[in-house]
């Protein structure tokens, strides 16, 4: 009875030696470098990514996702986001909103209150941005996004106190339309200054239709076609005939990717090619030139990221993603790597996870990133700067402003 006491009794000695040895080690491990790395290793934080991987956005999408996950890694390979000292592992959670508003809305929701997200990315365009925007503000939650005009995003929060938590760089419609009539004068291009406008009726549609109409009046240009058409058709014979009826040689149309693909081979269908033909939003992916093949050839469009931009890293981002993929960097690759690279650096100088701590800091942010300069205004918006692009052999080249970077345009379209 004496020897089982005295075993037992060692036993329970060793088991605990044991337990404080693991614990040490364990605790050790904890609080030790990555890689050498300044800070202690702490744990995991989660970025929502709400984007349209499906549906007539998914164009959007696809670029989307790649630049994220390449800026994230480059953090992560590199020992972690430093917050508040501490080394911190940053995972994204992506859902798919279907290019549909209301999953939009239900994927924030979820990443918050379920996945556990301290910030958002939110997805291209105002039919699925603003209500991904909306859903964070709702939760109190950090919310950045790209690809959104800036009016349709300001619209939505101007008769209740602006914008808390959300921010969103991108473009202005009168610059976009003010480029859009004033590069064809610049570079000398005979037409006789008539122009046919459609837009379609997304949130898009009544900012940029007003704007082009006074833009084009304010460069001499005669609006003899002013037209609505409904989002993501693709049927489009009746505008045609319009189009040609007008006698304008500059066709300017605001729509999505499979519109414009199913437009420009209605027009050649029709025999039909306007001088000018400037394609706006959808016209910017390069699924577009792929479907439309040579009939993109010549089509102009406002373009406010390409890797031959002068901002830094932009030609060795355009290169990564051509290499990694086979395919063409997309316009919006360079704001979307830059979001997510502003949200964490955001995150880092707050040095906290806590919301109003993230909010703070995204409003400070000041600098150039690989799309150029991003400063936040009072309504949280940034306004990136824009040239004239034209699609040149599969290829989107700028031709506007002329100089470095700019080739010869096409004129006028084969």
């Amino acid at each position: 009875m004496r020897r089982f006491k005295q075993t037992f009794g060692m036993g329970l000695a060793v088991l605990l030696l044991l337990s404080i040895m693991l614990a040490g080690g364990v605790l050790a491990a904890g609080c030790g470098n990555d890689d050498g790395a300044d800070g202690e290793s702490g744990g995991e934080l989660i970025i929502g990514v709400d984007a349209s991987m499906s549906g007539p956005l998914a164009g959007f999408g696809a670029y989307q996702k790649w630049a994220i996950d390449k800026a994230v890694a480059e953090i992560n390979d590199a020992g972690g986001l430093d917050v508040g000292g501490e080394k911190m592992t940053v995972k994204t959670i992506l859902y798919d909103n279907k290019s549909d508003p209301n999953v939009a809305s239900s994927n924030v929701d979820t990443l918050i209150n379920k996945d556990g997200a301290i910030a958002i990315i939110g997805p291209v365009t105002p039919a699925v941005g603003n209500a991904a925007a909306l859903a964070a503000e709702k939760n109190g939650i950090p919310y950045l996004e790209t690809g959104n005009p800036i009016e349709p995003f300001i619209a939505v929060k101007a008769d209740s106190g602006g914008w808390k938590y959300a921010f969103n760089f991108f473009v202005l419609a009168p610059p976009v339309a003010e480029n859009a009539f004033k590069f064809p004068v610049d570079l000398g291009l005979k037409t006789n200054m008539k122009t046919f406008i459609s837009v379609d009726n997304s949130p898009d549609g009544p900012v940029f239709g007003p704007a082009c109409k006074a833009a084009a009046e304010a460069n001499g240009w005669e609006v003899v076609g002013m037209e609505t058409h409904p989002a993501s058709q693709t049927e489009f014979n009746s505008l045609i005939s319009k189009m040609k009826a007008s006698g304008a040689d500059y066709v300017y149309v605001l729509g999505d990717t499979p519109s414009f693909v199913a437009l420009s081979k209605q027009m050649a269908a029709a025999n039909y090619a306007p001088k000018i033909l400037y394609y706006q939003r959808g016209a910017q992916l390069q699924e577009f030139a792929d479907a439309a093949g040579d009939l993109a050839n010549g089509v102009t469009l406002e373009a406010y990221w390409l890797p031959t931009m002068p901002y830094p890293g932009a030609a060795e981002l355009g290169a990564a993603y051509e290499a990694d993929t086979g395919k063409k960097a997309g316009q919006i690759l360079g704001p979307e790597y830059a979001a997510a690279q502003i949200m964490m650096q955001a995150i880092s100088r707050a040095g906290s996870t806590e919301p109003q701590a993230i909010v703070d800091a995204l409003a400070a942010t000041d600098d150039t990133f690989v799309c150029g300069p991003v400063k936040f205004d009072e309504n949280h918006t940034s306004a990136l700067n824009l040239v004239v692009a034209q699609w040149q052999d599969g290829t989107s080249q700028q031709i506007w402003p002329e100089g470095e970077g700019a080739v010869p345009a096409i004129f006028p379209m084969p």
